[in-house]
C-alpha cells in the first residue's frame, strides 16, 4: 500500500481548517444569543420574575426549595422577596430583611451586595462570562438553547460554571443553574417573566414591620 504523505498534510490541514472555521462559527452563534438576551432585559424599564429557587448541597445531599419573586427597574433597583428573607436596593439604599431572626440590615448600596442572578448578571452578561453552546433542545412548536457561562479569569466568581436555558426568539431566560467550587448547585426555574409591568412606587423602599430589631450599618 502506498501512502500519499502530501495529500495526507493537506487533509489535515483541511481538517484543521475545518475545526477553526466550526469554532469560529459556535462563537458567532453564542455571542449573537447573548447579545439579543442582553437586548432584551437591557430595553425594559421594569422586570418581574417569578421563580423557584432550589439550592443542592454536595456534601450533605440534602436540598432545600422556596418560592420566590424578583422586581427590577434598570440596574440599579431590585427588589427580592421569599419565604424567609426579603432583599431590597434603590440605588442607594439596601436593606435585608431576615424574617427568621426578625431583623433588618441597612448598608448603602454596594454592588457586592446585589444577588449573582440579579442586575449584574442579566444585564452584563457578556462582559464577565465566556459562553458556548452546549445543546440545542427541540420541542413541539419552539427551540431552546442550553448556554455554558464560564467566569472569565478577571472576575472573582464564587462559581465554576453556570449554565442557562434561553427561548429561541424570545430570548427570554427560564432556567438557570449555578456550580460553586464545593459542587454546590443553586437552580433557579422561572415560572413567569413580565417585561414592564406597573410596579407600586414603594416596591424599591422597605419599612420594617412593627417590633423587628433594625441594625443600620450606615456610618
Amino acid at each position: 500500500m502506498i501512502i500519499n504523505k502530501r495529500n495526507n498534510k493537506y487533509l489535515l490541514k483541511a481538517f484543521v481548517i475545518l475545526l477553526t472555521l466550526n469554532a469560529a462559527l459556535f462563537a458567532a452563534k453564542v455571542d449573537k444569543i447573548i447579545s439579543n438576551v442582553q437586548k432584551k432585559y437591557q430595553s425594559t424599564k421594569t422586570i418581574r420574575i417569578d421563580f423557584k429557587e432550589t439550592s443542592r448541597f454536595s456534601l450533605t445531599g440534602t436540598e432545600t426549595q422556596i418560592d420566590a419573586t424578583l422586581l427590577m427597574e434598570g440596574k440599579d433597583k431590585f427588589r427580592l422577596e421569599s419565604e424567609d428573607q426579603v432583599l431590597v436596593n434603590n440605588g442607594e439604599t439596601f436593606w435585608r430583611y431576615n424574617k427568621l431572626d426578625s431583623q433588618v440590615l441597612v448598608d448603602y448600596a454596594k454592588k457586592n451586595d446585589q444577588e449573582v442572578m440579579l442586575n449584574e448578571f442579566l444585564f452584563e452578561l457578556k462582559d464577565h462570562y465566556y459562553g458556548q453552546v452546549i445543546d440545542e433542545i427541540k420541542e413541539e412548536k419552539s427551540k431552546k438553547y442550553l448556554i455554558k457561562l464560564t467566569p472569565k479569569p478577571t472576575e472573582q466568581s464564587f462559581f465554576t460554571t453556570v449554565k442557562i436555558w434561553v427561548q429561541d426568539k424570545t430570548w427570554e431566560i427560564d432556567r438557570l443553574v449555578y456550580i460553586d467550587y464545593n459542587d454546590n448547585e443553586t437552580e433557579y426555574v422561572i415560572e413567569r417573566t413580565a417585561f414592564n409591568p406597573e410596579l407600586n412606587e414603594t416596591a424599591f423602599t422597605f419599612t420594617p414591620p412593627e417590633g423587628i430589631q433594625v441594625i443600620d450599618l450606615r456610618f
